[in-house]
């Protein structure tokens, strides 16, 4: 067909066309005294997590990969929550009112602050691509496999992951760098992922990031 395609995981995770996306490690969602905490979920395995995505990501900005943060959120009195959405998100009995704009819990975790270089996008939905301007900012710096960590596992990590390869970029899981408050969820969610997609630890990722670090173009601050 004379169509070259990037396979072995070193091809997908190339530093010169690859981007890493940091789904909603936020406080509500990770953090012993977050919104989902105070709602009952039990965020132990985010606990468990959390330190490994944010080593990962300080490690990207080490190296220079193209690095974007992806942020849930919610807009006062419901302004951002359709009456099907407001359902799904009340479903296990807590509000609807988290990672409000500018609140505790709409942060990023301790430890995660976007760079100079890094890109915010705020999503309203779990899909990281529903109407957001990620594929363009993706397209725009010329990434072709997007490296996926972040919360939850089976909810926004595995649709952005989905949203991401429908849309013809490759992808690729990090697989001990996504979290959720569910271990049957996780443990599903990362069977169907890995039959799917490529997963590396994070610990291979940083490694290989780490020994090719991404040059400044020319005349870049």
């Amino acid at each position: 067909m004379g169509k070259s395609v990037r396979d072995t995981l070193e091809e997908l995770i190339d530093p010169a066309q690859a981007a890493l996306i940091v789904i909603d490690v936020q406080n509500d969602f990770c953090h012993p005294d977050g919104h989902f905490a105070r709602a009952g979920r039990d965020t132990t395995l985010m606990a468990k997590h959390v330190p490994t995505m944010v080593r990962t990501v300080q490690a990207a900005q080490a190296a220079g990969i193209c690095t974007i943060f992806v942020r849930q959120e919610t807009l006062p009195e419901g302004r951002s929550d359709s009456p099907a959405w407001l359902r799904f998100k009340t479903r296990d009995g807590k509000t609807s009112q988290y990672t409000l704009p500018d609140s505790w819990g709409w942060q990023f975790v301790d430890g995660l602050k976007p760079g100079p270089s890094d890109a915010v996008v705020t999503k309203y939905r779990p899909d990281a691509f529903l109407h957001t301007n990620l594929e363009q900012l993706l397209r725009a710096n010329g990434v072709e496999t997007v490296v996926i960590l972040g919360t939850t596992t089976e909810g926004c990590v595995e649709s952005s992951a989905r949203g991401a390869s429908y849309r013809d970029f490759y992808v690729v899981v990090v697989e001990d760098a996504v979290a959720t408050s569910d271990p049957t969820l996780h443990e599903g969610s990362l069977r169907l992922m890995k039959a799917r997609f490529p997963t590396l630890t994070a610990q291979a990722l940083i490694d290989h990031w780490g020994k090719t670090q991404v040059e400044p173009e020319a005349g870049a601050a």
